[in-house]
């Protein structure tokens, strides 16, 4: 199933069936297909991550969103890097950086980040990582959970939605935002 198959049914299954929403969020079906479709890579909650402290260098944090995606929010200490980033391009940008760390990789719900930590999981481990991790529910759940993200200007309640199918499944659709400082929430960032 492609990634916006996924999306889209996921976001058709919070608009059709109120009562499936409530056992389990259009995200966490979102999820569940990822972990079928890339069942090597390993996955990270937003509550283990959000206990490392990015900046502290214990974890190297990459953003796979697009640049739109990017300017308009961001977990602290994430680095962006293009989603279809090679494992010798990974390499020659961090190698040098990961011996005895967690490289953890985040987009907007996951397909992008797995495709990616499946790609670099053992360039990074032979130059020393201490595993390769997908960030569970992505920017998404961390959003949804109200957890910090950064924008331009510094701390911001906005997140890009990637695209309309996909904005069903950011819970706070007041925060939705695709520039800086266009939502409900954060105006004039």
């Amino acid at each position: 199933m492609t990634r916006r198959a996924i999306v889209l049914l996921a976001a058709l299954l919070a608009v059709a069936s109120p009562a499936l929403a409530e056992q389990a969020s259009p995200l966490d079906a979102v999820e569940a297909d990822l972990r079928k479709s890339y069942p090597t890579v390993a996955v990270m909650g937003s509550e283990e991550l959000a206990k490392l402290d990015a900046g502290a260098g214990g974890v190297v944090l990459l953003d796979a969103r697009t640049d739109a995606e990017f300017g308009v929010s961001r977990i602290h200490g994430a680095t962006h890097v293009d989603p279809r980033m090679s494992a010798k391009q990974f390499q020659s940008k961090f190698g040098a950086d990961l011996k005895g760390k967690k490289v953890v990789v985040y987009c907007a719900v996951g397909g992008r980040s797995s495709d990616l930590a499946n790609r670099i999981d053992a360039t990074a481990r032979e130059a020393g990582a201490n595993g390769v991790y997908n960030l569970e529910g992505g920017i998404f759940r961390w959003h949804n959970e109200k957890r910090p993200l950064e924008g331009p200007s510094g701390a911001t309640d906005e997140v890009h939605p990637y695209s309309a199918n996909a904005a069903p499944l950011i819970k706070r659709q007041d925060g939705i935002a695709y520039r800086p400082g266009t939502s409900k929430l954060g105006k004039a960032e």
